[in-house]
């Protein structure tokens, strides 16, 4: 069963509001994400808490239509949803995925909408004490839920037609314009839909001409076949409009010069539940190849070639192909005759290399069965899993902290493990984090 979102609107009488608009949309919204509630706010001047937020309707709906694509198809760029501005790029995206970004003069949750590349998410922030000196309240829960996207889109599509009814007679612009938009969202055939995915996943909104170029819709509608294609997913989530062409053309001409193909695997081990989080998964995933390829678990892997043979009957091997143009593509992996191929940019570093064909090993494994794929910068549930994957397929957590001596590591031992384990530096420090082992900055 999924877990349902529900903007639970109540209408109110605010004769008080000089806008008509907004006077006719007042209400009272509660917004419940499966059981909880994310629109629980500690009221100052009542010094207790409430559910309701009383503010107008019509700001909400009017968000949730310009950004819906990119709610539905768009990744979280980093690894978390963050928690303050640090730049530009955050900010935008925060616009178009944060419930907050649609009047900031009102009430509401720090509430974000995304894609993980697996299934629509919502997580909802608290505010830091007194960090809202101007607000009536604070919101005082956080958490995080998976979603599925057609029950939140009827919900939301709900919330919008009913808030679009109270205003119907008013001669807005306004009202004119989030209805305009409304019904071409609404009335997008199969093709319109697919187009739109495929702008939303790179954060664009494709009504809005400065954003959508004729040039990129050209190449959206002639080249790209489907917005579910694995391959075509893997490059819409990292690509850049300035640069999809030409690397869509680097990909075509690779897998083309490879013969790239999927890479269906018998496994001799259950896999791990896709119930759990990216990172568990990846670890668990790591600890079973590692088994099947008898390896202890406390020992650093020599043939990352040898693991693959064992793991899936077939040689693993790099080809290297650089020029790979724009950024966010490592490789492409998938089956050559009788090879799996994992082909990229030569990384600079030899660990910096295992590491890049240890994610592609876990491609391998997980995600070529019905094509071949990309191991890219992007933070979906699959390109997540592989970095895990890969940090403990090389260094174990256990491993690490089993050779700390002290009560946290030092840049001496950190730089021990590394070359032991033939993984950065990088990779180290996260692992013996994810351990419980202290870094010490000296």
């Amino acid at each position: 069963m999924s877990t349902p979102l529900l903007f639970e609107s109540d209408p109110i009488d605010q004769p008080a509001a000089g806008d008509p608009v907004e006077r006719l949309t007042w209400c009272a919204l509660r917004i419940r994400v499966g059981q909880r509630v994310a629109s629980r706010i500690w009221d100052k001047s009542l010094q207790s808490e409430r559910t309701n937020l009383y503010l107008p309707a019509f700001p909400v709906a009017q968000w949730v239509v310009e950004n819906w694509w990119p709610l539905f198809n768009e990744l979280c760029p980093w690894e978390r949803v963050p928690t303050s501005v640090a730049g530009g790029a955050q900010l935008k995206w925060i616009r178009r995925h944060c419930l907050r970004s649609a009047d900031s003069a009102l009430m509401l949750p720090a509430l974000y909408l995304f894609h993980d590349g697996q299934s629509l998410c919502a997580q909802w922030q608290s505010d830091i004490p007194g960090s809202m000196p101007n607000m009536p309240g604070e919101f005082i829960t956080d958490g995080a839920e998976r979603l599925e996207a057609t029950s939140v889109q009827e919900c939301l599509a709900n919330f919008i037609n009913d808030c679009l009814s109270r205003v119907a007679q008013v001669d807005d612009s306004r009202v004119y314009q989030l209805a305009e938009q409304w019904k071409a969202i609404q009335r997008a055939d199969v093709e319109e839909q697919q187009f739109c995915s495929l702008a939303g996943r790179m954060g664009i909104d494709p009504y809005d001409d400065g954003e959508m170029t004729e040039e990129l819709a050209r190449f959206l509608e002639q080249e790209i076949t489907s917005p579910d294609d694995p391959l075509v997913r893997d490059l819409t989530e990292v690509a850049r409009p300035e640069f999809i062409r030409q690397q869509w053309s680097w990909l075509t001409r690779v897998g083309a010069e490879l013969g790239l193909g999927p890479n269906p695997v018998g496994l001799s081990f259950d896999m791990p539940s896709r119930g759990l989080s990216p990172p568990l998964f990846g670890y668990e995933l790591a600890s079973k190849v590692r088994a099947v390829a008898k390896i202890s678990p406390k020992s650093p892997l020599d043939s990352l070639e040898a693991v693959a043979q064992y793991v899936t009957g077939k040689t693993l091997r790099f080809e290297d192909r650089n020029h790979a143009p724009g950024q966010g593509i490592r490789a492409i992996v998938g089956r050559s005759a009788a090879d799996i191929v994992c082909a990229g940019p030569l990384p600079p570093r030899a660990d910096n290399k295992r590491f890049l064909i240890a994610r592609s090993l876990y491609h391998a494994i997980i995600t070529t069965h019905s094509s071949h794929r990309l191991v890219t910068d992007a933070f979906s549930w699959d390109q997540k899993a592989s970095r895990a994957f890969a940090a403990e397929l090389l260094a174990p957590r256990s491993a690490l902290a089993e050779r700390i001596a002290a009560s946290y590591a030092d840049s001496d031992a950190i730089e021990s493990l590394s070359r032991e384990f033939r993984a950065s530096t990088i990779v180290i420090e996260h692992q013996l984090e994810n351990a419980g082992v202290s870094l010490s900055s000296e």
